[in-house]
């Protein structure tokens, strides 16, 4: 025969005493003091009990009063919708690879709190996107997860959201003045680092390119840390190299042809250009191609650094020097902050969790000292 843990053993003594009403509804329940001298165990395990029947409706806690137990109708409520809403705001191709590793973080969490996963694409559509977090909100899900926000934060609506119930969390960029909850990259550090590398390397004219019209906080990090590391290292800093927004139309921002047509013009107007850090890896591909037609040579003549870590990367003909996101762990870090809003609902500090980065070296980063 199986010996439950405690935790398990506490877990189904609270559970049973709530369903056989011995704990009334709305009645506080026995202390975290009283239950572990009643089973003999630790404080750990006895909030790791009462955490997951917090979870699942039985009970509710209220700051500095106790915890209580939760009316039927609303244990009812919890067990009949019990899922996450994570919205991403693309599912292209070349996206999908982040996407399903942000997911199966995710999943891994929730399941173990007891939650399911609802996953939704607005596909670059603004209006979709907040039509999703409404209906989402109005289903009743525990908590939203929102990975990508395609709106500056002056004009974003996410502003409508902030005096909800459910828990938002965003993931891959952050607003400063808005107070959700956020998962992001060590972007400055990333930054820092690719400078450096490019600086040892013998580099000079060291740029940096985004190529959409909405300045996130993922770019301005990476700028910044690459601006930082080049100030260290006595390198000028040339600002026609520094491009933190295009011009492209927000409509279409992910329209390639016209990113392609930048990217050129990019090229083309900065003949100086020695080594360049790219937003992510759909950007260096498009460096890739626009470099070859012009017959610019990486890493020969431009050297290129980039983010994301795409299978893709490896079996190019000049692999893609590029840092490892980890997505998963991201979708793992916002699940626990979302469970952790659900937990402790009193909260109201807010959290930023930052993930740090791996750069994979490979041929496009370059050596100029060997030239």
């Amino acid at each position: 025969m199986d010996i439950q843990p405690k935790y398990k053993e506490l877990k189904n003594y609270i559970k049973q005493n709530i369903l056989d009403s011995s704990y009334k509804e709305q009645e506080a329940i026995p202390s975290e003091n009283e239950f572990c001298k009643l089973f003999n165990t630790s404080r750990v395990t006895v909030r790791k009990a009462i955490d997951e029947l917090v979870m699942e409706g039985y009970i509710y806690r209220v700051q500095g009063v106790g915890t209580f137990v939760q009316e039927k109708i609303q244990r009812n409520n919890y067990e009949n919708n019990n899922r996450v809403a994570l919205i991403f705001h693309d599912n292209n191709f070349l996206f999908s690879e982040f996407n399903s590793s942000i997911i199966l973080g995710v999943e891994k969490v929730l399941q173990q709190g007891g939650l399911s996963l609802a996953t939704y694409y607005s596909m670059n559509n603004t209006d979709s996107q907040y039509d999703k977090i409404n209906n989402s909100i109005q289903e009743g899900v525990k908590g939203i997860i929102l990975c990508g926000c395609l709106e500056n934060e002056n004009d974003t609506r996410l502003k409508d959201f902030v005096n909800t119930d459910i828990p938002i969390v965003c993931i891959d960029r952050y607003f400063k003045y808005l107070p959700f909850d956020a998962v992001i990259g060590e972007d400055y550090k990333a930054g820092y680092k690719a400078g450096s590398m490019f600086i040892e390397k013998g580099y000079k004219n060291i740029g940096y390119y985004y190529p959409y019209s909405i300045e996130s906080s993922v770019t301005q990090g990476r700028v910044n840390g690459l601006i930082a590391a080049m100030k260290d290292n006595n390198v000028k800093i040339n600002n026609d190299l520094i491009v933190k927004t295009t011009d492209s139309n927000k409509k279409t921002m992910y329209d390639y042809y016209e990113m392609s047509n930048n990217v050129r013009q990019y090229l083309m107007k900065n003949k100086d250009l020695e080594a360049v850090v790219a937003f992510n890896d759909i950007t260096s591909l498009l460096f890739y191609k626009e470099a070859s037609r012009l017959g610019i040579r990486i890493p020969e003549d431009i050297a290129l650094i980039s983010f994301g870590n795409f299978y893709i990367d490896s079996i190019f003909e000049v692999g893609l020097t590029s840092f490892d996101q980890h997505a998963e762990i991201i979708g793992q870090e916002a699940a626990k902050l979302i469970i952790n809003r659900l937990i402790n609902n009193q909260e109201r500090e807010r959290k930023i969790v930052k993930v740090d980065y791996d750069l994979v070296i490979r041929k496009s980063s370059g050596n100029k000292s060997l030239d």
